[in-house]
Parts: C-alpha cells; sequence; structure tokens
C-alpha cells in the first residue's frame, strides 16, 4: 500500500466518518437549528398568586440605617410564617419599610424632624436611603426570596404580602436639599416640598417595577411624620400626596403618636389608613389609662390600632405591658375588628422567635397565635368575595 494511499484513508477516518455519524445521528434524534449570535430568550416564569383588599397584620421594619438588622431574608423569614409540623403557618402579611435616622458619611441625619443633634438630609441622603432599603438580597428582595423558597416546596403564599414605603418628610424651612431638573429646591415653598416627595414616589416606582417581584406588591406609601405642622403647612402637603396616591390606586397610609396633632382629622388628610400608636410600652410609670385612652380614641376616629413593643420585653416590666396590649386589645374588639401594627423596635420579633428562653417563647407563641388566627380569617375573608 503506497503512503499516499494510507493518507487518503487516514484522512478519511479523521473528517468524514465523524460527520457521517453526527448526520446519522441528527436525522434520527432531530436537531435543532440556532441562530448565529442569537441567544433564546429566558422563559418568563407566570405566578398567580391573588391580591388581598387590605393589609390584616402590618410589620414595621426599621431599614436602612447603618445601626440596623441587615433584614435578610434569614431574619425576615420569622415575620413571614412560623414552622408547624413541617409546613409554614402564615403570619404578617404587611411590612413597612421606613427608617427615621442614620449614620451616614460620619453625620447623622433624621428623615422625620429636624433635631439639634441631626443634620436635615438632602437629595443624595434620600438617593443613599433608597440604595439601601432595595440592596440586593435585603429587604423586599428578602421577603420574596423566602416566599419564593416556599412555593418551590408546595407551600405557596395564600394571597400577596403588601408592601408599604415610608416617603421621607419634605421639612418645611430647609434649602439645601437638592435640585429637580436643574432647579434648586426651597423648602419654604409648598410647591417645592411637594415636587420633592413626588420625586422619591417616582423613584420607588421605577425601582420597584424593575424588580418584577412575584410574590409581593407595592400597596401604598406611608407619611413618616407622626404628626401634622399645619403652620408649616404639611395638611396641605399631605393632601396633595393622598390626591396623588389615589390616581395611581396605592394607599396613604399614617401612624400618629397619641395626642398628635389632626389624627382625629385623618381623614380629611387624605389618608386612607391611619393607625393609632397608644404610646404605653415606652415607660413603665405610663398607667393603664394610656393604653385604653389610645385605644379608644383610636376606636372613636375609625383608626386602626398599633402594638408596640422592643427588646426590653424581656424584662419583667416591659413583659407585663407586652401582655396588656394583647389583653386590651381582645377586650375591646381590636382583634376581631381592626387592622393592626406592630412596633417591635428593631426587631423584637425576631429575638422572640429564636429565643430558648421559656417566657420569650410563651410570648412568641402567644402573639404567633393571634396573628396566625387573623390570617387565616383574612383568607376565608378572599374566598367570601
Amino acid at each position: 500500500m503506497t503512503t499516499l494511499f494510507k493518507k487518503h484513508i487516514y484522512t478519511y477516518i479523521r473528517f468524514w466518518v465523524p460527520v457521517t455519524l453526527g448526520i446519522i445521528w441528527c436525522v434520527g434524534l432531530g436537531c435543532k437549528k440556532k441562530e448565529a449570535g442569537k441567544k433564546e430568550e429566558p422563559k418568563v416564569e407566570v405566578v398567580n398568586v391573588p391580591s388581598a383588599t387590605k393589609i390584616s397584620d402590618l410589620a414595621l421594619i426599621y431599614h436602612g440605617g447603618q445601626h440596623r438588622m441587615a433584614w435578610n431574608s434569614g431574619q425576615l423569614k420569622h415575620y413571614v410564617f412560623r414552622n408547624v409540623n413541617g409546613k409554614p403557618e402564615w403570619l404578617f402579611d404587611g411590612f413597612l419599610f421606613l427608617e427615621i435616622t442614620s449614620s451616614i458619611n460620619g453625620h447623622m441625619y433624621d428623615f422625620g424632624i429636624s433635631g439639634p443633634n441631626t443634620q436635615i438630609p438632602g437629595k443624595p441622603e434620600w438617593e443613599w436611603l433608597l440604595s439601601r432599603t432595595f440592596a440586593d438580597g435585603k429587604g423586599p428582595d428578602a421577603i420574596e426570596a423566602t416566599l419564593d423558597s416556599l412555593s418551590r416546596k408546595g407551600f405557596p403564599p395564600p394571597y400577596k404580602r403588601k408592601v408599604v414605603m415610608a416617603i421621607p418628610n419634605p421639612m418645611y424651612g430647609s434649602t439645601g436639599w437638592g435640585a429637580i431638573d436643574h432647579k434648586a429646591l426651597d423648602f419654604n415653598k409648598a410647591e417645592d416640598r411637594l415636587k420633592a416627595a413626588n420625586w422619591y414616589i417616582d423613584r420607588v416606582m421605577d425601582i420597584w417595577n424593575s424588580k418584577k417581584y412575584k410574590y409581593i406588591e407595592l400597596s401604598g406609601f406611608y407619611w413618616l411624620h407622626e404628626t401634622i405642622d399645619s403652620g408649616n403647612g404639611d395638611h396641605t402637603l399631605v393632601g396633595q400626596i393622598g390626591d396623588r396616591l389615589k390616581t395611581m390606586k396605592l394607599d396613604f397610609n399614617w401612624i400618629p403618636y397619641y395626642g398628635a396633632e389632626r389624627a382625629d382629622k385623618w381623614q380629611d388628610l387624605k389618608f386612607d389608613v391611619a393607625y393609632q400608636q397608644p404610646n404605653y410600652f415606652f415607660s413603665t410609670s405610663s398607667p393603664m389609662s394610656i393604653l385604653t385612652g389610645g385605644v379608644d380614641f383610636g376606636l372613636r376616629y375609625n383608626m386602626q390600632l398599633e402594638m408596640e413593643f422592643d427588646r426590653r420585653v424581656e424584662q419583667v416590666e416591659y413583659g407585663k405591658r407586652f401582655y396588656d396590649y394583647i389583653q386590651v386589645f381582645q377586650d375591646k374588639g381590636v382583634w376581631d375588628n381592626k387592622q393592626v401594627a406592630y412596633y417591635d423596635g428593631d426587631g423584637a420579633w425576631y429575638m422572640l422567635s429564636i429565643s430558648k428562653d421559656p417566657e420569650l417563647q410563651k410570648m412568641a407563641k402567644k402573639l404567633g397565635d393571634i396573628v396566625a388566627k387573623r390570617h387565616e380569617k383574612a383568607v376565608g375573608a378572599m374566598g367570601a368575595r
């Protein structure tokens, strides 16, 4: 056999045999053509989770400040559900994300009111707060991830969890906030305060829509300042914000402190939902009349109610106050008839949920049983619609 012939045989075996086998395999099993340089479009997962008409139990999540909890899924999952015999039992169905104070670049800022020890945040600080609120894997992302994980295990939520976002107070008298459309704002002018608030609402909406959440929905906004300074024109400002949110089909929420200006006129101010703070928990010298008076005020003016506790709940005297709220709310029909917001300081519910202390476990079970039962009632009301 000549050397040239051997080369022809070698070339056939090395090149044409794989090609021939490839054609046979392709014809027999089917080939999928791909256009050069064109990527396949990712499949969009459609999740059909209904929406509730209102929030039953609203957890206040203080999120943003450097001194706060990270609010990752490992922490927030304890607000979303509790594990009962290997299955999730649903808890809070609403989450209010807000921040009051934070240290930013070495300076302390207050997003609610001006004070002698804090600076007034400007546009850069408002942007900073947005970036912290919507940080990857934190806050709303963490709730979404928790619900997605449960759904993949066969436990989808019966309805979407609702999220409320706080609007920083464009504080009257400030002139150094920044510019919109190349025009510096002056918060001595009512129209500029409104412009800043609307700017923040738009920024939240843009970020929210980019997230494409499946299991949570933006239900509304929250006015951070806990009273109405009529002398500064706050009553007009919140009314204009309320009118705008109504056209967007979003709720406007407020939680005034006990004795706040115009709390009894919350509907005239264009708020859709107002929760009354009793302000009883925070001092062991506060008489029971503070709690009952706050609840009665809320009921008189058709407000919802706020339950209040913080990490001091592990102390005996404050623990008693925790149970006082539960009992008074029971006696006055709050658990049966009202929406409830929960102030837990900076993660006191998380502390109770993971505690090995028998007394704290008892507290977590007591309140958890109430919230879980209220959630079941909300699910039942959806079925009756």
